[in-house]
């Protein structure tokens, strides 16, 4: 396809095919909170990832009816949600054995959605190749760095129920503008966007960074993605 999609674009149209649901998790807590180091460290020990790097985005804790804890992980490739989704059921975590199964909204991609994400590195399989510098190319194949601003957006960090949370949202603003000071650079200000901001509906849940500089911006915008190391956060409180 001659459309190139944002890498943001990219996460949203494939997220309904890379997240698995893990059931069955320990009752200790730190095994719990512990459980995207274990997945990261377990898929590559088992050949299970398609490149180097963490191959989990986010995970999120949620307790089931029956008052135990699951987990909703988003891989960074649907290769990869299928392959934890068929490696990790049964599979022993602290004293529980694991059970998986897809998200209530998992729905396989359709050939056009395939077509499209092919070259963005969502996929996972073969001709599937991340781009070498960042999604967003001028019609020539070079990198639009000239583009580039002060401010990025950086999305899916906190659920809608952490959203209404005044000290989850707020450490994670401070968690967020940590890591981007820390990995790449002097940040200038932060903003989570939240309901009681006016006029910014579209920007609802969503941190906007800006840097000093537009070069780190710019570095920071294009390395979130090549190395799926956008920083998320997770807040969670186990009862």
């Amino acid at each position: 396809s001659s459309v190139r999609l944002a890498p943001a674009e990219a996460l949203q149209l494939s997220a309904r095919a890379r997240k698995i649901r893990v059931m069955n998790l320990p009752e200790d807590p730190t095994l719990v909170v512990g459980f995207k180091d274990f997945v990261n460290a377990l898929m590559p020990a088992l050949n299970l990832t398609v490149r180097d790097g963490e191959c989990v985005l986010n995970v999120t804790l949620e307790t089931s009816a029956t008052g135990q804890s699951v987990a909703v992980v988003e891989l960074r490739t649907v290769r990869e949600a299928q392959q934890a989704r068929q490696s990790l059921a049964g599979l022993k975590y602290g004293d529980s054995a694991l059970s998986v199964e897809w998200p209530a909204d998992y729905t396989p991609l359709t050939d056009a959605e395939v077509r499209l994400l092919m070259g963005t590195g969502v996929l996972g399989v073969d001709g599937d190749t991340p781009p070498a510098v960042s999604l967003s190319l001028s019609s020539d194949g070079k990198p639009q760095q000239e583009e580039a601003t002060l401010v990025i957006c950086l999305n899916n960090l906190l659920s809608e129920a952490e959203l209404d949370n005044d000290e989850d949202a707020r450490d994670c603003l401070e968690d967020t503008r940590d890591k981007c000071t820390s990995d790449f650079g002097p940040v200038e200000d932060a903003v989570l966007v939240r309901k009681f901001h006016k006029d910014a509906e579209e920007y609802i849940g969503k941190v906007l960074v800006k840097f000093r500089d537009t070069g780190v911006a710019y570095k920071a915008d294009t390395l979130t993605y090549i190395h799926i190391y956008i920083h998320t956060y997770m807040h969670t409180k186990i009862r």
